[in-house]
């Protein structure tokens, strides 16, 4: 099979598209290259590998992107609250009207294989009961709502599409972010021996971002069809600290204000049924972002690993992504 990965460059994208090609799959990657390329510098090599740099929202490329393509997996956006609420203009064209159009361009060319990144945050607070496939959605912010209409714009279509609702991703990648909660617990805990948790009793349910890809080939192998949450397991924010605290010995400060309010309990049961169970665990992330940071000696809140900081705080960054568009 030929598959179209969106956002190939990014913080899953480049996990899935090197794990695909190992698994003797073409891979055509398109990404806007908002975070540069290095990450993926092993596959521009590869027989297999097909590299196409552009925005999403550019439709003349999406078509010619589309081209003998056998299926597509779509992970592109602009991935977080805080992120997509710089410009929500520009955030609801990348993250809702070009996933709306990507699903509608694979229908008109009879691609039958679209598999979409969607995000357990569609869920919202729901803290007293265990949410499944089939419970209420309330997004609570900009991202999520984005990611709800999504799903419904993509579930009208005749072509059945298979959706992820994947959890808080964590682990090691080749684009590295430490904008994400685990990630950045273990770099606290690494460069000052300290964990700051705000509020802490708020539940998410985490997934490495390793297994992430390993669910979407597995999705993409099984001919899977319908909605999934993908998650590994629940904590609290302050369990998951203390998951990290136990590791490495740090310190948890706490404070009582809670920064992020979502609060939901996940159910992952029906993505076991179908065969599939997450291997990697947070102590695998800590031992694996532990080495990487002592060995490469980067400075964690340098603002390119995180979204929102390098897209904010970027003149450059900001007249790409927000203001020429396309």
């Amino acid at each position: 099979m030929k598959i179209l990965v969106t956002g190939a460059a990014g913080y899953l994208g480049s996990i899935l598209t090197k794990s695909l090609l190992e698994r003797g799959y073409e891979v055509r990657g398109i990404d806007a290259g908002w975070y540069g390329t290095e990450q993926i510098k092993e596959c521009f090599n590869h027989k297999n590998f097909e590299y196409i740099e552009s925005d999403i929202r550019n439709l003349i490329t999406m078509v010619k992107a589309l081209k003998n393509i056998d299926g597509v997996i779509h992970l592109a956006s602009i991935v977080g609250m805080p992120a997509s609420s710089i410009e929500p203009r520009t955030s609801e064209e990348v993250n809702y009207i070009a996933s709306k159009n990507m699903a509608e361009l694979c229908q008109l060319h009879g691609i039958t294989t679209f598999i979409f990144a969607s995000s357990c945050s569609v869920y919202g607070s729901q803290p007293d009961v265990l949410i499944t496939e089939k419970s209420k959605m309330d997004p609570m912010d900009f991202y999520a709502k984005q990611k709800y209409l999504s799903e419904r714009s993509i579930g009208y279509l005749k072509n059945s599409p298979t959706i992820f609702r994947f959890g808080t991703l964590f682990g090691l990648s080749p684009r590295m972010r430490f904008d994400l909660v685990i990630n950045l617990f273990i770099a606290q805990a690494i460069a000052h021996n300290k964990i700051t948790v705000h509020g802490g009793s708020q539940y998410r349910p985490f997934l490495h971002v390793q297994d992430a890809a390993d669910v979407l080939i597995f999705a993409l192998e099984k001919d899977l069809t319908g909605t999934f949450n993908a998650i590994s397991k629940n904590y609290t924010i302050l369990e998951a600290a203390n998951k990290i605290s136990d590791a490495t010995g740090c310190e948890i400060e706490t404070a009582s204000e809670m920064e992020d309010p979502r609060n939901y309990n996940v159910s992952g049961k029906k993505m076991e049924m179908m065969g599939f169970t997450p291997k990697k665990r947070i102590e695998d992330a800590i031992e694996e972002i532990r080495d990487y940071i002592l060995d490469t000696k980067i400075n964690y809140k340098d603002k390119k690993y995180s979204n929102y900081e390098l897209l904010f705080s970027s003149k450059e960054m900001q007249e790409k992504v927000f203001l020429l568009g396309i």
